[in-house]
């Protein structure tokens, strides 16, 4: 179990963004660079083809010592050996995820910009916690964005459990994420939809490499 490394990078997968004739090339290929985890986030595809995705995928995260995260999904995160799950608002129960993963998997859980959020899932055991941005995202057009000053007032209160930020995070504003004091930042289109992924996740990883 890597729960150790619950911080830096986090690529989170879109399948509209990925070209499903080269799926799991371009997954490995992001994975060659060692994101610190990896999360498949699927909405719509049948249970069988999650799965199928979520066994090739644990071997290549295996592979490259890489956290594989599932979306939502704790049956399959179960059954494929997933390192972990994450959970949202209308996702599966804290508890019952955890009861059926057991006290080793890691469950991360989406907390938008509420502070009270946090504090209930830190007490419930959650081995990280996601808040949002102040910024656009295509993945969620419709969320309330987070202003710097609700995450700065959540990362002071919250400690010893990471917290990663997300939400139009890109090369232009990683660093003024970073500066409200989180311990990561988990993108989506600015990798995956990127003109080139490898590129776009080698200038996201700088800057957290070279963070002071």
């Amino acid at each position: 179990m890597r729960k150790k490394n619950l911080q830096g990078l986090y690529l989170i997968t879109d399948e509209s963004l990925i070209d499903q004739n080269r799926y799991f090339e371009i997954i490995e290929s992001l994975l060659e660079l060692k994101p610190s985890i990896l999360q498949l986030r699927i909405k719509t595809d049948s249970f069988e083809e999650i799965l199928y995705k979520s066994k090739q995928i644990k071997i290549l995260t295996d592979k490259h010592k890489v956290t594989f995260i599932l979306n939502d999904y704790v049956d399959v995160a179960v059954e494929c050996g997933a390192d972990g799950v994450h959970i949202g608002e209308d996702d599966i129960d804290f508890q019952e995820a955890r009861k059926k993963l057991g006290p080793k998997k890691v469950i991360g859980v989406s907390c938008y910009g509420s502070l009270e959020r946090c504090e209930k899932f830190v007490k419930l055991g959650a081995d990280y916690l996601a808040i949002g941005t102040p910024y656009y995202t295509k993945t969620k057009p419709n969320r309330k964005a987070t202003s710097f000053t609700s995450m700065k007032k959540i990362v002071s209160k919250i400690k010893n459990v990471p917290i990663f930020a997300i939400g139009g995070i890109d090369s232009n504003n990683i660093q003024d994420v970073l500066d409200t004091g989180v311990s990561g930042v988990a993108v989506i289109t600015s990798v995956f939809g990127a003109k080139n992924p490898i590129i776009s996740f080698k200038e996201l990883d700088d800057v957290l490499k070279n963070r002071v």
